[in-house]
């Protein structure tokens, strides 16, 4: 590999030679100095390499000249020694400028409708008040605008008079329960329900319809044994093999250019769209060419692209499986790369994540950006190896770096570096819920700060004479993604709201409250209604099997998405996502609807296995809806059944089949007749469904594997 034409091909300059690069920060300036240069750093420019900047506008005299601009005013400093007139023209919006504008009318129009409820829901709340539990009394306010200064908060979506006063991530930081099995019971006499799937079978109705064999296999694991089966496993191997075999310890200073940018471009066409921890244009401008540069040395550029290495190869065989031509081919199918040999191992891109690691002990007491997007993207690939502990433990770290880069500082979010802090944070936030309510893990404390920091606006990394990289996903607007990432932001709102405000039983039978019950559907067909219209979809529940494998389990996609006309190399099958990035976004944000919905009717559940006598028609309803959307999750059927690669938060969709093939069995099996009539159609499929999606899983993870054999006994 040459690096000098690596250089020519990647360095802003162009032919800016190496030795006149300052090493003190790897060959780049520090991010601030980017963003906002002092004057210090002005006067010297002419002694230094130009700087990179964000160039917002130019003079006209430089604008002639086509000179960099430093944007003085009123004089530019070519202006001055010239002693010209420097005349400024006003900036034009541009593309992206309506497209956030879209995306913050969308969201603000979503906040003002949650937030104008139907009086008659409050006026039936006020007489079962005194029922309420504790986290619904007193007051609070909910709408307190965020420290940026922005006019539209999303966190104030939930806003709503049935339950003012109620802060649900006021409490979710500090409700951990070290023993879920204890049932506990709040002052109001009320017994709260646990959200973990994995709780299914403790529930008291459960266990009597349950097998005794099941059960007692369950007691011989022990009260947690998910963690400890997932804490005790071996760990990933410490070695790391060349690529080629051959080619020794300094292996990854001979990888091919072809090869680094191959399994980027295949990262930031995959993962990055729906988990957007990375900026691509800066990633491309100066991370992927400090860690070439240092010889991939000790660097945390070289940590976060080895790490982008690694999960490029998940990307890559995602492509193969899907049969979608990788970035920056003209193939209207997948076609392997000379180097696709690399992506043979197991797991996938152990061999640049081990490299990652290694790197990274010397850094580890690092808590900024950089270093907080590489936790995150470890957590990611931790994940998709199935190994959810660590994972776990990635993201606390990761929230460690959000704590201190949050905290006791001024940052200004209308600023790119500011706007990536806050895109990692709800990246961080949004992933570490999954695993914290699921498993009943110590929470970091990081949704304290859900007020104070601003939902991301997605402003790009621009530098004069760095020309944005692009590659085929491109064709797909940014702002697609960026919609599906903020309606899944505001969606984890509602999704909280409904663990701490339904999640509780009485045996007097009056609770779940029918008010909140409708309370949360009306908020979460809000929500759905005021989609921006590019990622709408449709509430279709089919009840057959797809009779292609390979189409979508979702019989209604978008138009503006799926039209064959907008990417002419494709196959022309409307079911089919254009990209596997496409797959997973709609995936999530179709599965995260029924997920919701299904949790609405799981309290119902509990109580029907519980107390089936005291069920009420209304009652009867509620668990035949929760039973309905809990069958045909978009993730295990469609492209899926191939594309497994590419599945996000597998363990996590895992433990919710654990459930939930447990609640079809106790239904099913329950001596009263009206609840069995409540199941749905083709519910033994789906049923099998959940199945063969453990089995592919449980090879990879000791706790799905145990989960997969005690549904064995039943």
């Amino acid at each position: 590999m040459s690096k000098r034409s690596y250089q020519e091909s990647f360095s802003p300059c162009g032919s800016q030679p190496l030795e006149h690069i300052d090493n003190s920060h790897n060959g780049l300036l520090p991010i601030n100095d980017l963003l906002s240069p002092t004057p210090e750093q002005q006067s010297t420019a002419a002694g230094k390499k130009p700087r990179n900047f964000i160039a917002t506008v130019a003079c006209e005299t430089c604008r002639l000249k086509k000179t960099r601009c430093d944007e003085s005013r009123p004089k530019c400093g070519l202006c001055k020694s010239l002693g010209l007139q420097c005349v400024y023209n006003e900036r034009k919006s541009s593309k992206r400028d309506h497209s956030l504008s879209l995306i913050m009318s969308t969201l603000h129009r979503m906040e003002t409708k949650l937030e104008n409820l139907p009086s008659s829901i409050f006026n039936g709340l006020q007489s079962t008040q005194r029922q309420l539990p504790r986290s619904l009394d007193g007051p609070a306010d909910m709408s307190t605008p965020s420290r940026s200064g922005q006019g539209t908060s999303i966190r104030a979506s939930v806003t709503n008079p049935l339950t003012q006063g109620f802060t649900p991530d006021a409490i979710e930081h500090d409700d951990f329960e070290f023993d879920e099995h204890q049932n506990t019971t709040n002052s109001n006499g009320l017994v709260s329900i646990s959200f973990s799937q994995h709780g299914v079978i403790l529930w008291p109705g459960a266990r009597e319809i349950l097998p005794k064999r099941l059960l007692d296999a369950h007691e011989r694991l022990g009260k947690n044994y998910v963690i400890d089966l997932e804490a005790k496993r071996p760990q990933l191997p410490f070695y790391s093999c060349p690529f080629p075999p051959q080619a020794g310890d300094d292996w990854l200073e001979a990888l091919p250019l072809a090869m680094i940018k191959g399994l980027s471009d295949a990262f930031f066409a995959t993962f990055n769209p729906f988990t957007p921890i990375m900026d691509k244009n800066y990633y491309f401008a100066f991370t992927i060419w400090a860690a070439i540069e240092s010889g991939f040395g000790y660097t945390i550029e070289s940590c976060l692209v080895l790490t982008v290495l690694a999960l490029g190869c998940h990307a890559v065989q995602a492509h193969q499986e899907g049969n979608y031509p990788l970035p920056g081919t003209r193939s209207t199918r997948f076609e392997p790369p000379d180097w696709m040999a690399v992506i043979h191992e197991e797991p996938l891109g152990l061999r640049f994540f081990n490299e990652a690691r290694r790197r990274i002990g010397f850094l580890m007491c690092d808590n900024d950006l950089q270093s907080c997007q590489f936790y995150m993207l470890s957590s990611v690939y931790y994940s998709q190896i199935l190994r959810p502990m660590d994972a776990w433990a990635m993201i606390h770290r990761a929230a460690t770096c959000c704590l201190q880069m949050l905290t006791n500082h001024d940052i200004n979010f209308d600023e790119w570096e500011g706007d990536m802090k806050s895109r990692v944070y709800w990246n961080c936030l949004m992933n570490e819920t999954i695993l914290v309510q699921e498993l009943h893990l110590p929470p970091s404390g990081l949704a304290r700060l859900e007020e104070l920091v601003p939902i991301p606006k997605f402003i790009t990394f621009e530098t004069v004479g760095f020309v944005p990289h692009r590659s085929s996903s491109d064709e797909i607007d940014d702002s697609f993604f960026q919609y599906h990432f903020l309606a899944q932001v505001a969606h984890r709102i509602i999704l909280t709201r409904i663990r701490h405000s339904l999640y509780f039983y009485s045996d007097s039978g009056t609770f779940p409250l029918p008010a909140i019950n409708a309370e949360l559907h009306h908020q979460l067909e809000q929500w759905h209604l005021n989609l921006p219209p590019a990622i709408q979809f449709q509430d279709t529940h089919p009840t057959t099997p797809a009779a292609n494998p390979t189409t979508t389990t979702t019989t209604t996609t978008p138009t503006a998405i799926t039209s064959p006309t907008s990417i002419s190399s494709l196959p022309k099958d409307p079911n089919r996502p254009l990209s596997p990035a496409t797959a997973v976004s709609e995936a999530m944000l179709r599965g995260r609807y029924i997920i919701a919905k299904f949790h609405i009717g799981r309290p119902y559940l509990y109580k029907a296995l519980r107390i089936p006598a005291s069920l009420s028609e209304e009652d009867l309803e509620q668990v035949r809806s929760g039973l309905q959307n809990a069958m045909n999750w978009p993730v295990t059927g469609g492209i899926f059944r191939s594309m497994k690669s590419c599945i996000p938060i597998k363990f996590a969709f895992c433990s919710q089949f654990f459930g939930q093939v447990l609640l079809f069995y106790c239904i099913s099996h329950s001596p009263d007749a009206r609840l069995r009539s409540t199941l749905p159609q083709d519910w033994e499929r789906w049923s099998q469904d959940m199945l063969q999606f453990l089995e592919d899983c449980a090879p990879f993870s000791p706790a799905v594997a145990k989960d997969l054999e005690l549904l064995r006994l039943l």
